[in-house]
């Protein structure tokens, strides 16, 4: 091989090398090679399936590769103690029933619940301050997370997720747990205000007991939680708006030791109703208890 070839070879090499890095940079759909799980053109097909069906896509979608494990966890009784102790103090009044332990103090009363679950009612509410009215939301927030500290009730872990309105002056602050920057959509807090005033905090926190990372595996697209969302819902009677798509973990309340809970894609829909697809199967997971469903002043 003379000088002149091997020139030619080394410039045929070096610009299918700027070829190939070109092509990585500035088409980031290329071939899968850049970890992306979504091409655009899944992208739009999903967007006309949605607008064919009544929705819109209100949210950007996370188009890279994800992988998840399962997370093995506990309902976290411990915390029960630490609230009894701060809101209520040494002396209650306790009833005992098959399925719940009522604690009962002058001004207010705690219902402990067999899967872990704790209600509180405040019998007068507590007021966060004059003018409520007048705040916004991140200024109601503010708040209830300084109601929260106040009585220590602000655990670690514990972030902001959305406020559920039911009327112009009752609305519930919700907010969940986050293990390593990933919300666990199970282990929650909600707020009820009426009026700017607390009436009453339900609390699931669960206690992580391990990773099982030897089960790690690649999660389902966003965009293929989102078909299999709109396959089990059908199409809106109305324009349906899609405001947060967000992986994280979910699972039902328990009434057992320990147990395994799945990655899941959460569908936020019209600012009101969360949607779980199990982010390994594709299958929609049941819906969670909502505060209005217990029972309440120790009732079965």
């Amino acid at each position: 091989m003379n000088l002149g070839q091997a020139k030619s070879i080394l410039i045929i090499a070096f610009l299918g090398l700027n070829l190939f890095l070109g092509y990585q940079l500035f088409w980031p759909d290329f071939g899968r090679l850049t970890d992306v799980a979504v091409t655009a053109e899944e992208l739009s097909g999903l967007e006309k399936m949605l607008d064919e069906n009544n929705y819109v896509l209100e949210t950007s979608i996370d188009r890279g590769v994800k992988k998840s494990e399962f997370l093995k966890v506990s309902a976290n009784r411990e915390v029960k103690e630490g609230i009894i102790k701060n809101l209520i103090g040494q002396v209650a009044e306790v009833d005992y029933t098959d399925e719940i332990i009522h604690y009962r103090a002058s001004d207010l009363s705690i219902l402990e619940h067999q899967s872990g679950l704790i209600q509180v009612d405040f019998n007068e509410g507590v007021c966060l301050g004059e003018n409520t009215e007048d705040l916004d939301k991140s200024e109601m927030q503010a708040k209830v997370e300084e109601f929260l500290a106040e009585n220590e009730l602000k655990f670690e872990g514990l972030r902001f997720d959305s406020v559920e309105k039911e009327n112009e002056d009752q609305e519930t602050f919700l907010f969940n747990q986050e293990l390593d920057g990933k919300p666990i959509f199970s282990g929650h807090f909600r707020v009820k205000l009426d009026g700017g005033t607390v009436n009453s905090v339900a609390i699931y926190w669960l206690k992580p007991v391990e990773r099982i990372p030897e089960r790690e595996m690649e999660v389902i697209p966003a965009t293929d939680a989102l078909h299999n969302l709109v396959n089990n819902l059908g199409p809106g009677v109305e324009k349906r708006k899609i405001n947060k798509v967000e992986l994280g973990y979910y699972t039902e309340e328990y009434e057992a030791e320990k147990w395994e809970i799945p990655p899941v894609w959460r569908i936020t829909l019209d600012e009101k109703e969360h949607y779980y697809i199990n982010a390994f199967t594709g299958n929609l997971e049941q819906e969670p208890v909502i505060l209005e469903e217990l029972p309440a002043n120790g009732e079965s």
